[in-house]
């Protein structure tokens, strides 16, 4: 398996859950529609070539990311009807001051130094949510061999789903600071794949996703990647 990191910053990143509306929850890191979305961004790709892209070349991605704080920001626009138009608001969440970093892995090394290049010299600019959410590469790695090992450990990323997903925290509150907040993992399903017609995007496929906040201690071992001293799950 050959793969690179990307680390990059925003100064916002916002990653609406799709079925909220009125209230927009953010997840707390980039699922894998936003990350295929970002590499497609990247390579001058609309969503539905991205996906495809990602399909045929079994592009894989890991990601780890922190923040520093959060927002919520009150939106009031028109909504228009068939005979009126009528004004309404809606809170969306965001998170601040945010450190991604970014892992993409293949078995096919020319198509990942294809979205490595595309990544040193993106045809769009390149968000994390909302068009505002401008993000700044801060450096790309080489292509390497990834190395393959069993791990339990995890913090501030997103894993696969687990069927049996048993684990214990690593957070000692006596030795926390107060300010710190504490993340129980949080599970998703999301959407993972779309059919497109002329007009219309529609999901065809979800998955659970596991987003792992505070470090914890997984019961069972799973297979987990290092790759330029970062380890993460390839989703």
């Amino acid at each position: 398996m050959f793969a690179f990191t990307i680390k990059a910053f925003a100064s916002t990143a916002s990653f609406r859950i799709p079925e909220n509306h009125t209230f927009q929850q953010t997840l707390p890191l980039p699922p894998v529609t936003t990350l295929t979305g970002l590499m497609g961004a990247a390579m001058g790709l609309d969503i539905e070539a991205a996906m495809n892209f990602r399909a045929d070349n079994k592009i894989s991605f890991g990601v780890s990311a922190t923040y520093k704080g959060e927002l919520r920001d009150l939106w009031k626009y028109n909504k228009v009807k068939t005979k009126e138009t009528l004004k309404d608001v809606l809170i969306r969440e965001f998170l601040v001051d945010y450190e991604l970093t970014l892992v993409i892995a293949s078995k096919d090394e020319k198509a990942l130094s294809e979205i490595n290049g595309a990544f040193g010299d993106p045809k769009y600019a390149l968000t994390l949510g909302n068009s505002d959410d401008l993000l700044k590469i801060r450096r790309i790695g080489n292509i390497v061999t990834a190395q393959q090992s069993q791990s339990t450990d995890f913090e501030n990323t997103v894993l696969p789903d687990i069927r049996a997903f048993e684990y214990e925290s690593m957070i000692d509150l006596k030795d926390t600071p107060i300010t710190y907040r504490v993340r129980a993992p949080q599970i998703y399903l999301l959407p993972t794949a779309f059919s497109f017609t002329v007009r219309q995007r529609r999901v065809s496929k979800r998955e659970h996703f596991i987003f792992v906040g505070s470090p914890i201690r997984l019961k069972n071992p799973i297979t987990a990647y290092t790759i330029d001293d970062l380890q993460v799950v390839l989703l």
